[in-house]
């Protein structure tokens, strides 16, 4: 474990253990339906906030709050070579485009282990975020190759299912209805394999066993009635191997068994970015 990064695991913080889906907005809004996490090339500039807001049409967007908080504190971060200003992406917030949300402090952890694990060739924003969209059940939007190109390289991603839909709210819905589904079976799958099992393995079993039942679902997704104006979304159901963490807690009781299951279902993102 990271120096310090069990502190505060302690008995007696309700909140510690709570890593079930929806999350809670610093301005005290609730959560849409359906929306995205950004990641950070969705606020290099106004071009790209305003694509973003183009393929999300009627969904929030979402920024973890730590993320936010580092900007406010230096003013200009660089993330994969793109730098971010605070005063833009203040101005998206305080305009209500761009919602913060907390990540729970466990989730947190498990990102900055992360980090650590994969030497930073991931940054801690992308893990984050990802975490964060992960903990939210809904998609994480890019505008970047190298987002998932890391993920794919780093931390043993592993795709499920990948296909093109409308930016809209049907369309987006259906596609996070799909998300929670295949998550909860990936939850139960690893949950069921925690004897070292090879994550890849398991993901190729888990994709084989619902291959069917996928084809049907995207054939009904891309049926879905284009509206005007809308942009089109290439959705990417990807595994991500967390699984070493989550046996490290389970055979050093850090965490309960009960709820190591439930973090099982975070080993599953939806990364959404522009259709070709």
């Amino acid at each position: 474990m990271l120096p310090d990064a069990g502190k505060g695991m302690t008995a007696g913080k309700a909140d510690l253990w709570n890593t079930s889906g929806g999350g809670e907005l610093a301005n005290g809004r609730s959560l849409k339906e359906f929306g995205a996490v950004c990641d950070v090339s969705v606020l290099a500039d106004r071009d790209s906030f305003k694509l973003a807001r183009q393929l999300i049409r009627g969904g929030e967007l979402y920024l973890p709050s730590a993320t936010y908080s580092w900007l406010a504190r230096d003013r200009l971060i660089s993330v994969r070579g793109q730098s971010i200003g605070y005063s833009l992406v203040n101005q998206f917030v305080r305009d209500g485009e761009l919602l913060v949300v907390y990540l729970p402090e466990l989730l947190d952890e498990i990102s900055r282990r992360l980090l650590y694990g994969v030497d930073r060739e991931v940054p801690l924003t992308d893990l984050r975020a990802a975490m964060l969209a992960a903990h939210l059940k809904m998609p994480i939007l890019t505008l970047s190759d190298q987002f998932t190109e890391r993920l794919n390289d780093h931390v043993g991603g592993q795709k499920i299912w990948q296909l093109d839909v409308h930016g809209n709210a049907g369309a987006i819905l259906a596609a996070i209805e799909l998300y929670g589904e295949l998550a909860s079976d990936l939850g139960s799958y690893l949950s069921r394999h925690q004897n070292g099992a090879d994550f890849e393995a398991l993901v190729e079993e888990l994709k084989r066993l619902r291959l069917d039942n996928l084809r049907a679902r995207a054939a009904c997704l891309q049926k879905i009635r284009q509206p005007h104006h809308s942009g089109k979304l290439s959705l990417v159901y990807l595994g991500w191997d967390i699984t070493h963490i989550l046996r490290e807690y389970l055979e050093q009781n850090i965490v309960p068994p009960e709820v190591v299951g439930k973090l099982y279902e975070k080993s599953l993102l939806l990364i959404a970015s522009p259709a070709d």
